[in-house]
């Protein structure tokens, strides 16, 4: 006989685990099924952790309106789970400091990238290169200014896993968790839905909610065009003696130098690591950390923090963000029965859109969406137009021995 409850979720990384939580708060009783050991091993595992409002350009389109209803409820959302898990989740709160190395690239932020700020919901604040280097004094001397975007906030990704999965699996909720189980098949009828799993077993239920990051097009046949994996590679470092966060902000910058472009990213944590990145590679499936990925890192950071470049590199990832083809998530019904929702294609953008992600979907499954969350899920509906999804790169040919 098939398991049964109200819903089952396909995928335990943030987004699946922080739709369970919601939904098990509001009494329904939920299966999360993972193929993980345990949740969060996908690319919640390799995010940086940066909760963005204007870093990444999709922030700064229609989904704007999305990122900022996240952002005012993610405090609320933060101790929601603390209350839930126990387990504390640090944040900084410092913002992020976007900065130029040349006065190319500062006309470039000052022309093309100011006016879409300040068409946003959040502050943006010009600095000189001396106020940048005030607020982070490892910043190098090649920095001619920048901006501080300072409603941005940045947390440990694994912390928030530990604890939401801390608060899944408390015993406490309606969740039942099925790890080391992989759906294969997904069917819906106008009577409910349900999930083949690996083992043979299955699993009944009202509705369905598939939430697999870049795997969601298994489920999803009609938009398995529309979504890709993006690579990611990134590593810890340490300075010497650092117990705390050695950095108040994030930082982050777009250089172009020697013929390449560079994207250097750096996220403190509050154990006086700081995480650095981070390449991005679009339609590349594997998670094989490359030397030439860790040397590119390297020389973007060498260029906008000197000093970091030599600090001691740790743990070495690179994670599976779930890319759509327009770069917005893809949230919503998108079978003919009205049973199985979409909560995937988040691209960057999956810590920072964790909260309204599940008090969207929950909306969608307890039907009772307002008119606030008609508006936020117009943006994100699967029956927009997608363009057309990057092309896998081509590899290149085998060395002649």
């Amino acid at each position: 006989m098939p398991e049964t409850c109200d819903v089952v979720i396909i995928g335990g990384g943030v987004i699946g685990c922080a739709i369970a939580h919601r939904l098990a708060a509001q009494g329904t009783s939920v299966v999360l099924v993972d193929a993980g050991q345990r949740l969060g091993l996908g690319a919640s595992d390799g995010a940086m952790g940066g909760i963005l409002t204007q870093t990444e350009p999709s922030c700064l389109g229609p989904l704007s309106g999305v990122i900022k209803r996240s952002r005012d409820i993610y405090p609320d959302w933060l101790e929601e789970i603390h209350a839930a898990s126990g387990v504390e989740i640090p944040v900084l709160d410092g913002g992020d400091i976007q900065v130029a190395l040349d006065e190319a690239e500062m006309e470039r932020l000052e022309s093309k990238v100011l006016p879409l700020w300040k068409n946003s919901p959040f502050a943006v604040e010009p600095l000189s290169a001396t106020e940048a280097r005030s607020l982070e004094p490892l910043l190098s001397e090649r920095v001619v200014g920048g901006f501080l975007l300072p409603e941005e906030l940045a947390l440990d990704p694994r912390v928030l896993m530990a604890a939401l999965t801390t608060a899944v699996l408390s015993g406490r909720t309606p969740i039942r968790v099925l790890s080391a189980v992989r759906a294969t098949d997904l069917r819906t009828g106008p009577d409910g839905v349900e999930v083949e799993l690996h083992d043979g077993r299955r699993v009944s239920a009202d509705k369905a909610i598939v939430a697999a990051g870049h795997l969601s097009g298994v489920f999803l046949p009609r938009h398995r065009d529309h979504l890709f994996p993006i690579k990611g590679v990134a590593f810890d470092v340490r300075p010497p003696g650092a117990v705390t966060y050695p950095l108040r902000h994030h930082v982050f910058a777009e250089i172009r130098q020697d013929g390449r472009e560079y994207y250097p990213y750096l996220v403190p944590r509050y154990d006086g690591r700081v995480a650095v990145g981070v390449t991005y590679e679009e339609n590349v499936g594997d998670v094989t950390v490359t030397a030439a990925a860790i040397e590119e890192i390297r020389r973007g950071v060498a260029a906008l923090m000197p000093k970091a470049a030599t600090w001691p590199i740790g743990r070495r990832w690179a994670g599976l963000r779930p890319g759509s083809a327009d770069h917005m998530p893809i949230i919503g019904h998108v079978d003919d029965h009205g049973r199985v929702v979409a909560a995937t294609g988040h691209s960057g953008l999956g810590i920072t859109l964790a909260p309204v992600t599940a008090e969207l979907v929950a909306a969608l499954v307890t039907g009772t969406a307002g008119a606030r969350e008609r508006e936020l899920l117009d943006v994100c509906r699967p029956d927009r137009p997608f363009p057309p999804a990057p092309t896998p790169p081509v590899p290149p040919p085998p060395t002649a021995r």
